[in-house]
């Protein structure tokens, strides 16, 4: 028990080092101090409030007390702001909030400038959160390259800090490791997951004269490379460079009550003035203030969003921010990417096609003896088949890789040789005339097709193609009866691509797309006034998950970078969630102008009975409170909305 304990705080422990250092900046914020102080003192007064009833005391000065510092800690943060804003000329919702808490402080009603205040600052922390994260989203990208490299200087290889490399250096990269440059391959061969930079759902073998990217991945083989572009010149360099311009440059979306305060503001502040004139009463000015409150408003926007965003979660998608929600409401686009996103980012086999005499069982049990011990993502489909099909696999007596080509082994008495078609030519083994057009046509629509030879003869055929995701068709489908036209961009071959757009029913299709082509796509489709979701996962996709009015990654699947560069994250990666969640957004916008409408009713009888004098300070204000019930209420019918 005491070891599951300090086990347990241990983990805390570490879990709160980790969130200190990458939120340092946005912990020691003055925002987020004021807040933190504000909403402290504002508990405590309302847990010292219920304490007193049990005592039999009224609350006394003490509860008063820490409910005007927390009213004071929290308002002057926002009466900054406002001041700010009014030198600016520009008119949020601080400057009725201001005027609203300094009115309730003027009148003692301490408890409800509290609230308001915390309320608001609630609200701006969160937004501040969401923008810590995407700057580690930067943070991410830096990972994908090694800190040190070996470089072959002078006849010598040696290992240099990444910072230290120069265009026309010679980097040796072996099987494992990560290319730190953009380059073009002088000696070597190798099977590279270049994914992360061009989406391609299959490793890329590379030999001679061949050009790879900063970032990708040498699953196998060894490379000598020839830098052609180093640090923030490389394509890599390029995609960092591309989602901090984004993020720099995407307009924040406007909240819906900064939008109704450049109206609301100027009313409140002329109809109190108007009223104290024709008056000559302070007290009923004041109480105009005090119904101008926006503290129905406040709860209008904020109540609808956190529930709406709570549906979302347990529907098994992240919203990260509210104003995500009213972009997803304004939706009429989604540009998918293809590996990983529509796809599950693999290779499955689909046939096994035995050449003369061998039968199919045999074909694979070979097969998968040869690459039982491969780490490739073909050997591995390999290895799924033949456990689908309940073929046992007899271990080989010996194997040995061919660096980016295929592989050779021996088992049970008989030779196998197992790789592409280009295997077989670079190693001078001549293929049957027949066979050529066999594999040209079981190749198209972009399969993979590797030749299985048995004791030197040509014995089959095994074909391979990415795997749809399951629910694609079907979320394509609903999303078009919904009025949302969808598109494929991805980095993919256009076999490859076209195969998988006809499959869920996508019609409109970009292929062969580098990452800042994807980026202008979204930004063309933004010019023609359209409002973009960008779906991906990748590296590649960073900078169109960031420039898109909202981006959603791919939660399971999906790399750090487009995690913490999206708006939303699909926990368990099932796109059949997206539907749900321009239903759910749209329902969450019906709910705000409801919440409005009826606040804005309830301002209407509260004016008409402040100008004769009917309603007091005190009365306006729990007028003002009681009302903020039915908004609640409203609200958290979300909560249950139909998942």
């Amino acid at each position: 028990m005491d070891g599951t304990l300090k086990e347990s705080n241990r983990s805390f422990l570490m879990t709160l080092r980790l969130v200190i250092v990458n939120y340092k900046e946005f912990l020691l914020a003055p925002g987020t101090i004021i807040t933190f102080i504000s909403g402290m003192l504002l508990v405590t007064a309302i847990l010292l409030q219920p304490a007193s009833l049990f005592t039999g005391s009224a609350p006394g000065e003490l509860v008063n007390w820490v409910y005007l510092a927390a009213a004071l800690v929290g308002s002057s943060y926002i009466w900054y702001s406002a001041y700010l804003g009014i030198r600016e000329g520009d008119f949020t919702a601080d400057i009725p909030v201001t005027i609203a808490t300094i009115a309730a402080i003027a009148i003692g009603q301490y408890s409800a400038a509290a609230v308001v205040a915390v309320l608001l600052l609630l609200g701006g922390l969160l937004e501040e959160l969401v923008a810590a994260r995407a700057d580690r989203a930067l943070d991410a990208l830096a990972r994908l390259l090694p800190d040190r490299v070996t470089v072959r200087r002078n006849g010598n290889d040696v290992t240099l800090p990444l910072e230290e490399l120069v265009v026309g250096d010679i980097v040796i990269i072996r099987s494992g490791e990560r290319i730190a440059i953009d380059g073009e391959v002088l000696f070597g061969t190798g099977s590279v997951n270049q994914a992360a930079i061009t989406g391609e759902s299959a490793p890329v073998d590379k030999q001679k004269g061949d050009t790879v990217f900063a970032g990708t991945l040498n699953e196998i083989g060894a490379l000598e490379i020839r830098a052609t572009k180093v640090g923030t010149e490389t394509t890599l360099g390029q995609i960092r460079r591309l989602i901090a311009e984004a993020q720099e440059q995407k307009a924040p979306i406007e909240r819906i009550l900064d939008r109704y305060a450049k109206i609301y503001t100027p009313v409140a502040i002329i109809l109190g003035l108007l009223l104290w004139w024709w008056s000559g009463d302070i007290l009923r000015a004041i109480t105009m203030l005090i119904i101008f409150c926006p503290c129905v408003m406040v709860l209008a926007t904020p109540t609808a969003l956190v529930a709406s965003i709570g549906n979302a979660a347990l529907a098994g998608s992240l919203v990260k921010k509210g104003a995500t929600v009213e972009a997803l409401s304004n939706a009429d686009i989604v540009i998918f990417d293809k590996t990983g996103t529509l796809t599950l980012g693999e290779p499955h086999m689909i046939s096994a096609i035995p050449y003369g005499n061998t039968s199919e069982e045999f074909l694979v049990r070979c097969a998968a003896s040869a690459e039982k011990f491969s780490e490739h993502p073909i050997g591995k489909a390999v290895i799924r088949a033949a456990a689908q099909r309940n073929i046992a696999i007899p271990e080989p007596d010996s194997c040995e890789i061919v660096p980016g080509l295929g592989v050779k082994a021996r088992s049970g008495g008989h030779e196998f040789l197992l790789g592409r078609p280009k295997m077989f030519s670079d190693l001078g083994i001549a293929l049957p005339r027949d066979s050529e057009e066999k594999i040209r046509i079981l190749s198209s629509g972009g399969r993979s097709v590797i030749l299985v030879m048995i004791d030197h003869q040509l014995s089959g055929f095994l074909v391979f193609e990415d795997t749809v995701r399951e629910n694609a068709q079907a979320t394509i489908a609903l999303l078009h009866r919904a009025g949302i036209r969808t598109v494929l961009v991805t980095g993919d071959n256009r076999d490859a691509t076209d195969l998988v757009a006809r499959k869920v029913g996508i019609t409109e299709v970009y292929a062969d797309v580098m990452p800042q082509e994807k980026v202008a796509i979204v930004k063309r489709f933004q010019a023609e006034g359209r409002h973009v979701v960008f779906v991906g996962d990748g590296v590649n996709d960073g900078p169109a998950l960031a420039t898109a009015d909202v981006g959603v990654a791919m939660g399971l699947a999906g790399t750090d970078v487009a995690i913490e560069t999206a708006d939303v994250a699909l926990l368990s990666d099932d796109l059949s969630k997206l539907p749900h969640l321009f239903s759910i957004s749209r329902k969450a916008i019906r709910t705000i102008r409801q919440n409005l409408v009826f606040a804005v009713g309830v301002l209407v009888i509260a004016v008409g009975l402040t100008i004769p004098g009917i309603l007091t300070p005190v009365t306006g204000a729990l007028l003002h409170e009681l009302s903020s019930i039915p908004v609640i209420a409203n609200s958290a019918r979300l909560i249950g909305s139909e998942k």
